[in-house]
């Protein structure tokens, strides 16, 4: 795991050393191994790589990057893992290729000199990565299957390329403007997150997942394209027998737990009283002979029991016979790490300081490597909206003769006595209709339509469509009479992808912490997303019907009567008390922005303090955390 920045363009080459270090300097964080840069001049244009290593495979210098193929040339900053580098180096010394090094990063180069960009088909892992081909002059960018390793890019059309893991490396640079994008805007606080394509700032976006694309020296796009995609929906899985289908997930399951232990130090695996961390640390003991390598961490709020899954995580390490590691986490304690948090996000988030806790407490034990359960959810139907989606997509289908204002008062009767957010929710969805990615998005909502409008967003005004996304994020999403199935989908492509994955990636390398996610590797979720609704969650199964039935053998039978649990900050209670001075100086900063309408603030504000058990307290979080990152940044625009 690492950072990397490249640099592509016309300028003379001091200057092209510079902006990289700046950029390679503002990730120190994410390697604090070793650092290398990398200048060179290139038919009429420069190519400069930076890189910041944090060392899992091949410790020793051999694993320096920038790294140079000496056959050819081409250069190469990687950031990831590919999980299957073992496997592409034999065929590729059976193609006559030597290696100097044990590093999968000249296993990067190799597959490349091999086979080109058909390389990128063969890779398993995680990985985004900007390789210079020497010999054509080009820039090669790519990003893994899941968007699991991030890749932002900025450009001046004719001039100039840059890219780099993170957007504050892009911002180093000198290049891009410190303007705030309103529709990247409005997309946070909708979501509580930055959604994909987009970026904080104007001139900043991501490169899709499972992308790649080719530069010349000016920095234009001369060819692109996808390595990989969400097979159709239901190929070859219809009328498959079930104990097929579990044989077939319990071995891509146990595959990929063994491709993710591949590393030169210990590993640590998140454990919760869950069932992905379970499923995970079991497998994960029957691939190692000895106990040494793998070690359990498990952490929980000592000062609220409600929160601690400490008992059942203590019995499943001393059945699995691994070392474990409790870290409860006093309630001060917890406050100064969310504040530290907040420091070290890239672009505002509400989500993931649960992450950046676990990932601290595990990175002061020494551990430089973890696997977490992350994305067991959405292939396996853990969230409940996998229930209600369908439910109320079910019910809108029934009030579908009903104009949209009969509809709307209905839902207002039947929320009244509830709170203002789940009012505002319901009415918005009644009003929707027969939408299923509408009914989704909203169950997903921070702010609502009226809170945006409040605040002086409206979609139409910022290139959006009424979701508050750009109109071509949902191709591909929905499959046809398969709600559970599409439902799968949609969380991956939205909460996954721009929440989970982003907030792992960020919080885990704030902490120098490689973060792997075995549930997403490729394999398993090619084989998950084939199969119907009703294999991952039959009528009146429990969530995560199918994991439970592939793993079962792992599982205490306590595991399966409790509810689903998580390591989740009390934020509303810290907002009325221990956070409250910082949440008063945070809206100020947002108000004073101008990047929203001050009186929507206030609004939030005040439902929030007149409901303050409700979630409300997340409508008021995701603008407190934008204040921080403002006030932070200096992004008043």
């Amino acid at each position: 795991m690492c950072g990397i920045a490249a640099f592509l363009g016309k300028s003379n080459p001091q200057k092209v050393e510079a902006v990289v270090r700046r950029m390679t300097e503002a990730q120190a964080h994410r390697g604090p191994d070793d650092c290398g840069v990398e200048v060179r001049c290139a038919e009429g244009g420069v190519i400069g790589l930076g890189h910041r290593r944090l060392a899992i495979q091949d410790l020793s210098p051999l694993g320096h990057q920038p790294m140079r193929n000496p056959e050819t040339g081409d250069m190469v900053v990687y950031n990831g893992e590919i999980y299957n580098a073992p496997e592409l180096r034999r065929d590729l010394e059976q193609e006559g290729h030597s290696f100097s090094s044990r590093s999968d990063t000249e296993v990067l180069l190799r597959c490349y000199e091999q086979w080109g960009t058909r390389c990128l088909e063969r890779l398993r892992g995680m990985f985004a990565f900007a390789l210079w081909d020497a010999r054509r002059s080009r820039l090669l960018i790519a990003r893994d299957h899941m968007g699991i390793k991030p890749l932002y890019y900025a450009a001046k059309e004719g001039e100039w390329f840059i890219c780099a893991s993170e957007v504050r490396a892009l911002m180093s640079s000198g290049l891009v403007e410190k303007k705030i994008s309103r529709a990247a805007l409005a997309g946070y606080l909708a979501y509580g997150a930055v959604q994909e394509p987009l970026a904080i700032y104007e001139g900043v976006k991501v490169l899709p997942p499972a992308t790649w694309r080719e530069l010349d020296t000016s920095g234009r796009v001369v060819a692109e394209g996808a390595h990989w995609k969400l097979p159709s929906f239901g190929v070859n899985r219809n009328g498959r027998d079930t104990r097929d289908t579990l044989a077939e997930g319990r071995a891509l399951l146990e595959e990929a737990v063994r491709r993710h232990l591949l590393s030169d130090v210990r590993v640590g695996v998140f454990l919760s009283s869950g069932l992905d961390s379970t499923a995970l640390l079991g497998i994960a003991r029957t691939c190692q002979v000895g106990t040494e390598h793998v070690n359990a961490f498990t952490v929980s709020f000592s000062d609220d029991p409600k929160y601690d899954e400490a008992a059942i995580a203590r019995r499943t390490a001393s059945r699995f016979a691994v070392p474990y590691h409790e870290y409860p986490i006093e309630e001060s304690t917890a406050l100064a790490w969310v504040r530290d948090g907040l420091e070290v996000m890239d672009q505002p988030s509400m989500d993931g300081f649960n992450t950046y806790m676990v990932a601290r407490a595990v990175r002061e034990q020494g551990i430089a490597v973890a696997l977490s359960g992350l994305g067991g959810d959405e292939i396996f139907a853990g969230y409940n909206t996998f229930r209600r989606v369908p439910r109320l997509y079910q019910a809108m289908s029934w009030m579908k003769p009903a104009p949209p204002v009969l509809r709307t008062l209905a839902a207002r009767s039947v929320t009244l006595p509830l709170s203002t957010t789940v009012r505002q929710k319901a009415e918005e969805i009644a009003a929707l209709g027969e939408d299923l990615s509408g009914i989704y998005l909203h169950l997903r909502r921070v702010l609502s339509d009226a809170s945006l409008a409040q605040l002086g967003l409206r979609p139409e005004t910022i290139g959006l469509n009424s979701q508050f996304l750009l109109e071509e994020v949902l191709n591909g999403c929905l499959t046809n009479g398969d709600l559970v199935a599409s439902v799968a989908r949609l969380e991956s492509r939205y909460y996954l992808r721009n929440v989970l994955l982003r907030d792992g990636d960020v919080f885990g390398m704030a902490n120098s912490l490689e973060i792997r996610v075995p549930m997403l590797d490729r394999d398993l979720v090619e084989w998950a997303f084939q199969l119907p609704g009703r294999a991952l969650l039959p009528r009146g199964a429990p969530p995560k019907h199918l994991l439970q039935q592939m793993c079962g053998d792992l599982y205490a039978r306590s595991q399966f009567a409790q509810g689903k649990r998580g390591f989740s900050p009390p934020f509303g209670r810290w907002l009325l008390k221990p956070l409250r001075e910082m949440m008063e100086e945070s809206l100020k900063v947002v108000k004073a922005s101008g990047v929203v309408d001050g009186d929507g603030v206030d609004a939030v504000k005040k439902v929030f303090l007149r409901e303050p058990h409700s979630q409300a307290w997340s409508r008021a979080w995701v603008l407190v955390t934008l204040g921080h990152w403002l006030a932070k940044h200096n992004s008043i625009s």
